[in-house]
């Protein structure tokens, strides 16, 4: 089956995105971008409707990146309870070929197809051959994939909910949080800690530790305040840095991924200069016997923020071959 164009989106659990994607001189190529907020309509079908009819298209391939696990082409966003399903968007929209893959999937899977010099460096180092590549990090959710290949021409992705693995307190600022949230909560993930979803959740336990009183506001305001020189904001947010390093460190152990950590998520993005404190990149590679094994690893930030449509519409092509 040839394609020309695919309808591609991203489905988060703020924002959707969609546009139109083509390969040209070896690159996918976005056009007809168009971002929409999730909580101005009731389902993902409604968003799908809304982007069509302003642009007018009609295509015959589709492929969502979508932030839940993917399961006989279904989806239920984690944060956002939309059910998606392959099949009726088809039979809805009269797209012939539609494909659902886990956000994050879609973000492994551009790593290849993204220009290297795109890549912010955060923690030096020589990716291993042919060795599998971590791509995680925080946006609403905490997103984790990890990209395996043989050969440039074959890349299989490897999904599942890994943001969601317990998170591991290691002082006792951290060991207070966990306390705190695990009475409240009663489990704590790295998801929780380090996402937007579990921001206001952390906030309240910080607020709680340093004897102050709690008004929510909102991750700008609290930057501005840390930058200022606000000791609770500073060291709310290296906790969150340090629980990212952590957790990909961790995730480099389990899965061997000494081809490179690749850090994406909007969260990610907001506190990249947190990320590459010693204190943030100690984290990464502290392992007790085994801090050789990640020493070398190289962490890397993606910046573009076309990767999960370019994702998606990569994954799209090599499943129609």
């Amino acid at each position: 089956m040839m394609m020309d164009e695919l309808l591609v989106g991203d489905v988060g659990g703020t924002n959707v995105r969609f546009a139109m994607a083509r390969r040209t001189a070896g690159r996918f190529v976005i056009d007809h971008f168009e971002k929409l907020e999730g909580d101005d309509f009731g389902s993902f079908e409604e968003a799908l409707a809304s982007y069509l009819e302003t642009t007018g298209l009609k295509p015959d391939h589709a492929c969502f990146a979508l932030a839940g696990p993917v399961r006989a082409g279904e989806v239920l966003l984690t944060n956002r309870r939309w059910h998606v399903s392959a099949r009726h968007v088809s039979d809805r929209f009269g797209i012939g070929a539609v494909n659902l893959v886990n956000d994050f999937a879609a973000m492994a899977r551009a790593v290849p197809e993204i220009d290297p010099a795109t890549f912010e460096t955060i923690v030096d180092g020589t990716p291993r051959e042919g060795a599998p590549v971590l791509v995680a990090g925080p946006g609403t959710g905490f997103g984790v994939a990890t990209l395996l290949g043989s050969d440039a021409s074959t890349w299989h992705v490897l999904s599942g909910e890994g943001g969601h693995v317990a998170f591991s307190p290691r002082d006792e600022t951290e060991l207070e949080l966990a306390r705190i949230l695990l009475a409240r909560h009663g489990y704590v993930s790295n998801e929780l800690v380090a996402s937007g979803s579990g921001l206001n959740a952390v906030h309240e336990a910080f607020c709680e530790i340093h004897g102050r009183t709690y008004q929510e506001i909102g991750p700008q305001e609290m930057r501005q305040l840390a930058d200022a020189g606000d000791e609770m904001f500073l060291s709310l947010i290296q906790l969150r840095a340090n629980t990212v390093m952590s957790a990909v460190g961790d995730l480099v152990l389990a899965n061997g991924a000494l081809g490179g950590v690749v850090l994406a998520g909007g969260v990610t993005d907001r506190i990249t200069d947190f990320l590459k404190t010693p204190e943030a990149c100690e984290r990464f590679v502290e392992r007790g016997p085994l801090c050789q094994y990640l020493r070398n690893c190289p962490v890397s930030l993606m910046r573009d923020p076309e990767a999960p449509l370019i994702g998606a519409a990569a994954f799209h092509e090599q499943e129609i071959k």
